[in-house]
């Protein structure tokens, strides 16, 4: 359910609607904040609306890079259980070759 939160990043208070708890809003914000802040005392001269900017930007190239790599770990996986698809019907074609071994015995 939609809740409305007060929220203040960087000194700027402003109003949000999420679905999300009062907690994770409260961790988005604190990481938001710090990030900010890390920004501007990185650059004196930034402002706060450069400050969000290359803060949006910078999850945002972070995002891309998790989307990547979980995109060939996906890969990976879809290969990893062809391969064990493999070895299964390997597995059972070989048990059927034992019994037929053990019957002719």
């Amino acid at each position: 359910m939609k809740q409305k939160y007060t929220i203040t990043v960087a000194d700027i208070e402003m109003n949000v609607i999420s679905d999300e708890s009062a907690e994770a809003v409260e961790a988005l914000v604190g990481i938001v904040d710090r990030k900010m802040r890390e920004i501007s005392l990185m650059s004196k001269r930034c402002s706060k609306s450069e400050a969000a900017l290359l803060c949006a930007l910078d999850y945002c190239s972070e995002k891309i890079k998790v989307q990547r790599k979980l995109k060939a770990l996906e890969s990976k996986l879809a290969l990893t259980e062809a391969a064990v698809e493999d070895l299964e019907a390997e597995n059972e074609a070989l048990k059927r070759e034992l019994e037929l071994i053990k019957g002719t015995n």
